[in-house]
């Protein structure tokens, strides 16, 4: 195991205010140009120092950090890198109130031009229970020496002139500190960021070139922008700067970054994402709940589409459920609703995927390819609601033309009470409709004389 250099920033923005034991790594990465058919990853990490656990050493208590990087180049279908790196914590006092520091660390990596699959395994050195995955997948970039271009941008938490070339923060005469959760807000409103700009005399020909930083919210509205005239000299160089960022209320952000050609109009730009959050305005629950949220989709989902979602989980809401939806009055309120429903439902909370709401939803659209009847929405019959609740039956028994009985399905589910079933006969007018007859599930609609009630 390798000791990895780190930066131990005391105070770093949020951590101190965060209330959850959950171990997390935070990860991030940006691509750089590094020769003809090769370029740069960098990646960018942190821990929360109070998420370890500390054992007392040599008159100190000392916790660790360990991170599995693995990078898998998909086109080649072989992994080019393995290693783990242990990021050493130590400290007099660990109270929570003491460990507000972040550990940050930085790995570089020069690839060929391909398609790759980065994992970063985050634990706990003297807890191995406690663990984190971050997986990032990227086509890394050919960058043309004949066309102008960018790099992907990084934010930082600050940046200072430095000659410190060894440093895993150096890059061209700066010392700059990844933010690896692009958090920003409360102690840290200042946006740091740090691009380059690659053959710009090849298709940016006037005198008349212009740099534009520009932040926006998702809907496109932009809330800040800066406009400087470009002077460069060289065919390639970067940008480093900042922007006061302490007006922006908390939500999710975009930086945009456009390099312009103001007399041809021909211009390149990349953007990133980020997040602000604001103390001063009241939120419920801890912040990595809300931050979660404002990274989700359900922080600008459309009322149609919370509407829709909402009735589409008809089969599994609470009369609580019920009761607190229908007093809800703001979309936002809605929003949040759905994002809570879904989230205290995950089957592993620690997983950035929820399986339980991808099951039900492939459940749901399966229903509506299967099980649509006339103008019904699949998910809204009988047969579509039996599958989506119990998922798909061991066995169907079909019966269409039966001489002396209307048509009829016996679904089977060995795996519920012993062999249950489900019967579903065609409506007295045909056409393929059908309805849930008989069933042994507990709960379900149950008639033992059903036969006899289909009889023609």
């Amino acid at each position: 195991m390798k000791k990895i250099f780190l930066l131990l920033l005391a105070g770093f923005f949020f951590s101190s205010l965060q209330a959850q034991e959950k171990f997390m790594v935070f990860a991030d990465y940006a691509l750089f140009k590094y020769a003809d058919n090769k370029s740069t990853i960098e990646l960018y990490f942190a821990f929360n120092q109070r998420d370890l656990k500390y054992n007392f050493e040599n008159g100190e208590f000392k916790g660790q950090a360990n991170l599995e990087i693995s990078i898998f180049d998909k086109s080649k279908d072989k992994f080019v890198f393995s290693d783990v790196f242990g990021l050493l914590s130590k400290t007099n006092d660990t109270s929570k109130a003491k460990l507000t520091n972040k550990l940050i660390g930085q790995q570089n990596f020069t690839l060929p031009v391909s398609s790759y699959s980065v994992k970063l395994i985050g634990s706990d050195f003297n807890n191995r229970s406690k663990t984190d995955t971050v997986v990032f997948n990227f086509d890394l970039a050919d960058y043309d020496s004949n066309k102008t271009t960018l790099s992907d941008i990084q934010l930082s938490a600050n940046f200072a002139k430095s000659s410190d070339n060894k440093s895993i923060f150096y890059k061209n005469g700066y010392e700059i500190t990844p933010n690896p959760d692009a958090l920003y807000g409360m102690n840290l409103n200042t946006l740091y960021y740090y691009f380059e700009v690659y053959s710009i005399k090849k298709e940016m020909k006037s005198e008349e070139i212009y740099a534009y930083f520009t932040i926006t919210d998702l809907s496109n509205n932009i809330v800040k922008q800066v406009v400087k005239p470009e002077k460069y000299r060289a065919d390639a160089f970067f940008e480093i700067g900042k922007i006061a960022i302490d007006s922006l209320e908390k939500g999710v952000y975009l930086f945009k970054a456009k390099i312009l050609d103001s007399t041809s109009g021909f211009y390149v730009e990349k953007e990133k994402k980020f997040f602000v959050y604001n103390k001063s305005k009241e939120i419920t629950g801890n912040f990595s709940d809300d931050k979660s949220f404002l990274t989700s989709e359900y922080k600008v989902m459309s009322q149609e589409n919370i509407d829709n979602e909402y009735d589409k989980t008809l089969y599994i809401r609470s009369t609580p459920e019920n009761e607190e939806f229908s007093k809800l009055k703001t979309l936002d309120e809605k929003r949040r609703f759905m994002f809570n429903f879904w989230a205290k439902r995950k089957i592993n909370p620690n997983s950035p995927v929820n399986d339980y709401k991808i099951e039900y939803f492939k459940r749901v659209n399966d229903a509506n390819k299967y099980y649509k009847q006339g103008f019904m929405d699949g998910w809204k019959t009988d047969k579509g609601r039996i599958y989506i609740v119990y998922g798909k039956p061991s066995e169907i028994e079909n019966h269409p033309n039966e001489a002396d009985s209307k048509a009829y399905e016996i679904w089977s589910y060995n795996n519920i009470q012993g062999n249950a079933i489900c019967v579903f006969a065609e409506d007295e007018i045909g056409g393929g409709i059908y309805h849930l007859v008989h069933s042994t599930i507990r709960g379900e609609f149950s008639d033992s004389d059903w036969k006899t009630k289909i009889k023609k």
